[in-house]
């Protein structure tokens, strides 16, 4: 059963994860631990270093109709330890967007840096990347499946076990690591997906709609959980999402693209979670929606609608 965000009150998972952790130092990098105060310091005291810069990048297609562009002059930043969010209407090029991101493409133009190191296509494995579907080998354990990138990495089997079960006890998965991806849930298919990413060690994390096919108290459940685990390790997401309440409830700042072609629309600072609230609690935050309304409006969801429909 997937655990709702209250049941944590008297166990915090996170906790016992780091107990275990110190016990056993293979299984997770102490040095990426970071208290929610020290945390808040740093991002108080200066501006976070940028991690990615997606500077003035346009994409197109060659089709039989012609030239399609997907993407026009997106210009982007994510910084160390934020949590951006991209929104935007369906073929506003999100998805292209993230695969030039991610080495997967090359831009038509522009350019993509991470670190200060341009990105190219084809060269892989600076960051986790996890898609909409869980991509779960049915034939493997789910032990097996959280492993099987730390196996690609050529890491010694004994240590890749041991982060692998640290993951999946922080996650209360353990007891299922030696069923198959058919005994489980959604949910927790998609809890196995997100432990496969982080145990990678990767600290900049691309995510595109992971929780989209999930019913509305499983997502919110698994957006605690990720952002619980973002928190503690000091991970850097950019987290592509249709759904405008996901967005405002677990980002610091949300990207709005138009459609297609993409380009950026506006820019907006939310921070609620900085305020250490659960994706529940920032739903009832004041604050939550004056940001929903902007979004809204901007995405301009309705005027599109009534255009197709005088056409």
């Amino acid at each position: 059963m997937v655990r709702a965000p209250s049941d944590r009150q008297d166990c915090n998972p996170v906790t016992a994860v780091i107990r275990h952790v110190g016990k056993h130092p293979h299984a997770l990098s102490e040095g990426n631990i970071m208290s929610a105060e020290n945390k808040s310091e740093a991002l108080g005291s200066t501006e976070p270093r940028a991690r990615v810069e997606v500077k003035s990048v346009s994409k197109s297609f060659a089709t039989k109709e012609g030239t399609v562009q997907a993407l026009r002059h997106i210009d982007l930043v994510a910084r160390d330890q934020e949590f951006t969010c991209i929104v935007g209407p369906s073929g506003c090029g999100k998805s292209t967007l993230f695969n030039i991101i991610a080495g997967l493409l090359d831009p038509t133009s522009g350019e993509v840096l991470v670190d200060g190191t341009p990105v190219q296509a084809g060269i892989a494995g600076r960051m986790g990347y996890m898609q909409q579907k869980d991509l779960l080998i049915p034939w493997r354990t789910i032990l097996q499946n959280v492993t099987i990138g730390l196996e690609i990495q050529r890491q010694p089997s004994v240590e890749a076990r041991e982060k692998a079960i640290a993951y999946l006890k922080l996650f209360g998965l353990e007891k299922y690591r030696d069923s198959y991806p058919a005994a489980l849930s959604g949910g927790m298919r998609q809890r196995v997906a997100l432990m496969r990413t982080l145990v990678m060690g990767q600290d900049i994390i691309l995510m595109d709609e992971p929780f989209q096919s999930l019913d509305y108290p499983t997502r919110v459940a698994l957006e605690a959980d990720l952002l619980e685990m973002v928190r503690e390790l000091k991970r850097t997401v950019l987290f592509i999402t249709h759904d405008i309440e996901e967005a405002v409830s677990i980002a610091d700042k949300v990207y709005i693209l138009s459609k297609g072609p993409g380009t950026v629309r506006d820019l907006r600072t939310i921070r609620l979670n900085m305020k250490r609230e659960s994706p529940i609690d920032a739903r009832k935050n004041p604050e939550f929606h004056t940001h929903y309304a902007a979004i809204w409006n901007q995405l301009e969801v309705v005027t599109d609608l009534r255009k197709e429909r005088a056409q």
